[in-house]
């Protein structure tokens, strides 16, 4: 056994080296199957070199490469995988990060399991996810991650192992908790190699999870500037397929009616003519899509638009007319990419690299964008061009080079991606789904086959909450729509509990960096249309801490210069919180002091402002009118015995704004007006509403 990394290469702390046991890489040369393994790294055929470099720059960190190389001749590869035993402890919870962008993502412990998907099942549903790719034993403590994992220890201390690039194929951990097992596999089957092939580009690194990931994804890079945190309505949560002219045309008006804050206005799936049809729009748009762009820019939003650049169905003209752009296996039959009842039954996967299809492309990105006008552009179930390898590539090469031709055909427009393996994404999309679609429900019956891209919105806010670190990091996250409407029964019926529904649009506005909904706002009682205003202004947060347990979370995170902590319980049982050593408001229960106990109800979030010490000076207590109590306060500036007070300019209605005075004061001036003093709990304050702050 090479030990290649031990205790003073990562940290002093850590528990025992990472030992480098064993790899294999199994090839084809000449017609003749083979492999190379350890003990010896080389053979007639092929060479392995492994490059280790350190850089220290958050604690100590280090990259790993290994190249093969062929000697002679031209390899086909087969399979690899490098064997560690990282020496981890039980008490270590790991990342398990799925295949593409709907697969549930989650920290898992020793004794969880990630079940396989059920076998009758599987024609259905195996191409969305890795079934296709990568069979689970399904057993405890044997988990898998794709791109990147982590193993966090209970201090918060973290081994992150990351790959930096996925361009030769896509890299698979697994990890073994009853062996202390750890097999870096890269997924290289079908690649060709004819000179220097890289198989693993790993980042290696220990200490506190956040700086680990920005240092990660800083050696990825980007081709696109940061995107800002964006608000919006699509489509596709309400009216589904049934999208319209006129259905836009009326939430055009009323959302500016509304004056929410909204970016963007997405027309979603249901306007082209058939999938795999993307230059003509359907009877539904008589007017055209070009002059429907038109009518969302002068209500003064962002127009975007859904497509599935990569995928059709049979009624489609390309199906029909060019058969030789289905991607086929190898008896030459057409490759089913997925299941959807809401179209026809079984669509079909498009061949990338088949003459004539690059040019189509172009021709509809050129449609969309320089003549229709969209500037948001979201592509979905783009994981299709890739479920088998072809030409000499691996799976994770053609995704790479998919993803690299719509970042040069969107260089004018917002890139929101979707159903995509997320690695080959990194860097090269403005925002990315990061979790399943939600739904009007709960859970479903679809969590009983052990299906992970399952729709549920249980299942989304699983990936929301794992796949936080990708935001600002690797593109902005998009968690999916929140839903707030009641419905109808049977039309657009929402089966969330009033808790469910509020825990649902408090963690998409807190973790998303792309916050959408669909609901008619004509259709939401005063209440709701209420709690839609207290999430504006949209504002950025830093997060500075997470813990669960058992599904009980505690998030804590800054707005600017202002604390928070949030307690999520996302179990359907009644949950006792003990409050943590400071002060706390909220609206509902004022302050809370150290030691306070709080009763949660199923499914419910709470959130508080943490009060700074100044009991003897005029000070913040919090606020109304905002999911982040305080966040819509621009400016506030104690001068002596008066205030001034600047709130946003999006800040709702209900705002009021909670100051605390000294003990004897009797009142106090902000930006003028005087306000009388109460007393609540032992504490004297103030209630500063928001007409009078507009003053």
């Amino acid at each position: 056994m090479l030990a290649i990394l031990n205790a003073d290469t990562i940290a002093e702390d850590t528990a025992s080296p990472i030992i480098f046991k064993s790899l294999k890489l199994s090839y084809r040369s000449a017609d003749r199957k083979a492999s190379l393994q350890l003990p010896g790294l080389s053979t007639d055929n092929v060479s392995l070199h492994l490059d280790n470099t350190r850089c220290y720059k958050h604690g100590l960190a280090m990259t790993l490469t290994l190249n093969c190389q062929p000697t002679e001749q031209f390899l086909e590869l087969l399979d690899f995988y490098l064997e560690l035993q990282p020496g981890l402890s039980r008490e270590c919870r790991m990342m398990a990060n799925g295949f593409q962008s709907w697969s549930r993502s989650e920290e898992m412990g020793a004794n969880e399991r990630i079940a396989p998907l059920s076998f009758p099942a599987r024609p259905l549903l195996a191409s969305y996810g890795d079934r296709n790719i990568y069979s689970s034993s399904g057993k405890r403590g044997r988990h898998h991650s794709w791109t990147y994992t982590y193993f966090r220890y209970p201090d918060n201390q973290t081994l992150l192992i990351g790959s930096l690039s996925e361009n030769n194929g896509y890299t698979l951990f697994e990890y073994d908790y009853n062996g202390d097992r750890l097999l870096i596999r890269k997924d290289c089957a079908g690649a060709s190699v004819l000179s220097g092939y890289q198989l693993l580009n790993l980042y290696i690194g220990w200490g506190e999870l956040d700086l680990l990931f920005k240092e990660y994804f800083s050696l990825i890079g980007s081709t696109r500037k940061p995107a800002p945190k964006a608000a919006g309505w699509c489509s596709w949560y309400n009216y589904y397929t049934a999208v319209s002219e006129d259905i836009v045309r009326q939430n055009l008006s009323v959302l500016t009616e509304s004056r929410l804050s909204i970016n963007y206005f997405q027309i979603d799936d249901g306007w082209q003519k058939e999938i795999g049809d993307w230059l003509e729009c359907n009877e539904k748009f008589p007017s055209g899509m070009q002059a429907v762009c038109e009518e969302i820019k002068t209500h003064q939003f962002r127009p975007g638009l859904w497509l599935a650049p990569l995928i059709c169905v049979r009624s489609s003209e390309i199906f029909r007319n060019k058969p030789e752009w289905l991607l086929r296996n190898h008896r030459g039959k057409p490759i089913r990419a997925g299941f959807n009842p809401g179209w026809e039954g079984f669509f079909y996967a498009l061949d990338f690299y088949a003459p004539g299809f690059q040019d189509y492309l172009r021709r509809v990105f050129n449609t969309l964008q320089s003549e229709w006008g969209y500037r948001m552009l979201k592509l979905d179930f783009l994981y299709a061009a890739a479920l088998v390898p072809q030409g000499g590539r691996s799976r994770g090469q053609i995704m790479t080079e998919v993803i690299d031709f719509l970042d040069q055909q969107t260089r004018n427009s917002m890139v929101l991606g979707c159903g995509v393996p997320l690695g080959p994404a990194f860097g090269k999309m403005d925002y990315c789904r990061i979790g399943s679609d939600v739904g009007p429900y709960w859970k479903d019956y679809l969590k009983l086959i052990n299906y992970p891209e399952r729709v549920s919105t249980e299942n989304s806010l699983a990936s929301t909450i794992g796949r936080r670190h990708l935001d600002r990091n690797a593109f902005r996250n998009d968690p999916d729509v929140f839903i707030l409407r009641y419905g109808i029964a049977g039309i657009n019926e929402n089966r969330l509990s009033n808790n469910q529904r509020y825990t649902l649009f408090f963690l998409n506005n807190l973790l998303g960096g792309l916050v959408f909904f669909s609901d008619d706002l004509d259709n939401l009682t005063a209440e709701q249309m209420q709690m839609m205003r207290r999430s504006f202004p949209i504002r950025e947060i830093e997060m500075t801490g997470l813990d669960n347990d058992n599904g009980l979370h505690h998030l804590e995170f800054m707005v600017g210069e202002k604390a928070y902590l949030a307690i999520v319980n996302l179990t359907g049982s009644p949950r006792t919180v003990k409050m943590p050593g400071a002060f706390y408001y909220h609206p509902e229960y004022f302050i809370l002091q150290p030691g306070s106990v709080l009763n949660l109800e199923p499914y419910q979030s709470v959130c508080f402002y943490r009060i700074e010490p100044g009991r003897e000076a005029i000070n913040l207590l919090g606020a109304t009118g905002h999911i982040f109590p305080g966040a819509q306060i621009d400016d506030l500036v104690f001068a002596g015995d008066a205030a001034h007070l600047k709130l946003h300019d999006h800040a709702s209605p209900e705002t009021e704004i909670i100051l605390g005075l000294p003990a004897g004061r009797k009142g106090c001036s902000v930006n003028g007006v005087f306000y009388p003093v109460f007393q609540k709990k032992g504490y004297n304050y103030i209630t500063v509403p928001y007409r009078q702050e507009k003053r």
